[in-house]
């Protein structure tokens, strides 16, 4: 999986539940690879510098981590599942979701920027930081994008979701050089065979 495919989603949620999919019709974790999940984590900006160089000094830090990204992930699905049958989260799910939140320790930061004073919430951990930025991206993404527009690839062979935020709102694949090329090519190829 090369960095495009990290960050596909357009949202950190929805590229959490692509680190899991298919290649050769063979199922792929990320999560399953430390360096590859550290990576997915930079490519996400999951990661301050503190934390980078944590993990890099303690290997056995990421170890929480990534059983947390996998229970999350696992959630992100549930909310997929949730907004596909009901078009809206359950209470079930809003009340795992409020569970979540409640175990995410957050504190309040001033950064400059370009002479500019911003109010910034960052973890307290690593893992606390982790967890609050795809938690904020959940919130974020269903406060601010229709839920129709939150998507299934396609492609019959493709597990990848995304967010489509074409101007059209008629994205059918999660990438076109990925998904759509191939679909056309099998199309191409199955007219020109029936002539």
């Amino acid at each position: 999986m090369d960095k495009l495919q990290f960050v596909l989603g357009g949202s950190t949620w929805i590229n959490l539940v692509n680190t899991k999919y298919s290649s050769n019709k063979q199922t792929v974790d990320i999560l399953h690879n430390p360096s590859k999940t550290i990576q997915w984590m930079g490519e996400n900006n999951l990661l301050r510098e503190s934390d980078s160089l944590a993990i890099e000094n303690e290997k056995d830090s990421l170890v929480p981590i990534i059983e947390e990204l996998q229970s999350l992930r696992d959630f992100s699905n549930v909310i997929l599942s949730d907004l596909k049958q009901h078009g809206e989260l359950t209470l079930n799910t809003i009340e795992q979701l409020k569970i979540l939140v409640e175990q995410i320790n957050v504190s309040l930061t001033i950064v400059s920027k370009h002479n500019k004073l911003i109010l910034v919430s960052e973890g307290i951990t690593a893992r606390d930081h982790v967890l609050y930025n795809i938690v904020y991206s959940i919130i974020n993404t269903l406060d601010s994008i229709s839920i129709d527009r939150i998507r299934k690839c396609e492609h019959q062979d493709c597990i990848l979701h995304f967010v489509d935020t074409s101007k059209s709102g008629k994205r059918r694949w999660c990438s076109m050089e990925l998904c759509g090329n191939r679909k056309k090519a099998a199309d191409f190829y199955a007219r020109k065979n029936k002539k």
